[in-house]
């Protein structure tokens, strides 16, 4: 057989096999993505000292902006919200003139990119901020920070957080999306995945509170669903988007029987608000019991707004679950890292190249 008609065909097959990725969507009325193809927010651990988005985030993030949306890696709210080196943030107005240069360099490609809002919680720790870590209650994390760029440390027992505390942070959420959109960013997402903060109140292990933050799922739900309100109060709720992971697991984010009614009780009030979407922090096909299957179908039953996919997928396992409706659109992380232009590559049915540690390494 020819070998260019037989490249040919390979090419056809897998362009066909994920036309439906490439199709345009409008989401919310507000924004029109260019495609479905979500870039998922990507720890870098690259930003400067004073916690400015490194000066290379700006040719990183304009080299992916073929993306439908860009969601970038998590940035930090507060000082005190930090847990790791080279987070940056987004509460100083020279982050925000640093993420400027960064949004313009993607609009100017024609891209759309929202800015992820971090505090990791009892996942923080007092070598970046001064000050012990805050969480819903004191229950530490045992194990240990580990992974790229990361110091060997063990988590501190954590503060439980006062009204002040929560207070404040509420607010500190609400300046980072207010800050994100005077730095040009879209919208935002709010990192409630993972085992930071945000899922820290709604699971019993890590919120053990008896006041009017902890007790009943209505209760664990309310911090969340107050940090929404906030954000949409600064930019609109149909800038605000929400990442969660609704299997528990990181960061010893133990489940819980009951663990699931707190998020329904988000969820619910997510289908009552205009929100952008609904984020999966993890999902890779795997069957949860407690949660009836995976956490994409668990949402996708529950959720009645847009719902990105995320977790193992490639574009021919991601456009599959999009044409069987389980969900709207699909982010892909380290293939991007690896794929600054994964857009052209699945346009062309050109093969993507893997992730390696070196993609990793070889950042800036």
């Amino acid at each position: 057989m020819n070998q260019n008609f037989e490249h040919s065909d390979k090419e056809w097959a897998l362009r066909s096999s994920t036309t439906t990725l490439l199709q345009p969507f409008d989401l919310n009325g507000v924004l029109r993505l260019r495609n479905r193809m979500v870039m998922a927010p990507c720890t870098r651990n690259r930003a400067e000292p004073d916690l400015r988005a490194s000066r290379g985030a700006i040719a990183h993030y304009a080299a992916r902006a073929a993306a439908g949306l860009i969601v970038t890696e998590g940035t930090i709210i507060s000082k005190e919200a930090q847990g790791g080196p080279g987070i940056p943030g987004i509460f100083l107005a020279s982050h925000v003139e640093r993420w400027r240069e960064v949004t313009d360099g993607v609009h100017a490609q024609g891209g759309l990119i929202f800015n992820q809002l971090w505090h990791q919680g009892r996942m923080a720790h007092s070598f970046y901020s001064g000050s012990l870590p805050l969480a819903p209650s004191p229950v530490v994390d045992l194990s240990k920070h580990r992974g790229d760029r990361y110091y060997d440390f063990t988590h501190e027992a954590p503060r439980s957080m006062s009204e002040g505390d929560i207070a404040r942070t509420i607010s500190d959420f609400a300046r980072g999306a207010r800050n994100a959109r005077a730095a040009g960013f879209d919208g935002v997402e709010i990192h409630g995945a993972n085992g930071y903060l945000p899922e820290q109140f709604l699971r019993q292990h890590t919120n053990r509170r008896t006041d009017g933050w902890g007790g009943a799922a209505r209760n664990r739900a309310r911090f969340v669903i107050d940090v929404i309100d906030a954000c949409a109060a600064e930019i609109g709720y149909e800038r605000v988007g929400l990442r969660v992971s609704p299997a528990a697991h990181f960061a010893e984010m133990v489940f819980t029987p009951g663990d699931e009614d707190a998020l329904l009780e988000v969820i619910a009030a997510m289908n009552a608000r205009p929100i952008a979407y609904l984020h999966t922090g993890v999902d890779e096909d795997i069957h949860y019991d407690y949660l009836g299957g995976t956490s994409n179908a668990f949402l996708r039953r529950h959720f009645h707004g847009f719902l990105i996919g995320c977790g193992g997928y490639d574009p021919q396992t991601a456009a599959e679950q999009v044409r069987h409706g389980n969900f709207d659109l699909a982010a892909f992380g380290r293939l991007f890292l690896a794929n600054p232009d994964l857009v052209t590559k699945v346009k062309g049915g050109q093969a993507w190249t893997p992730y390696s540690r070196q993609v990793f390494e070889d950042l800036r």
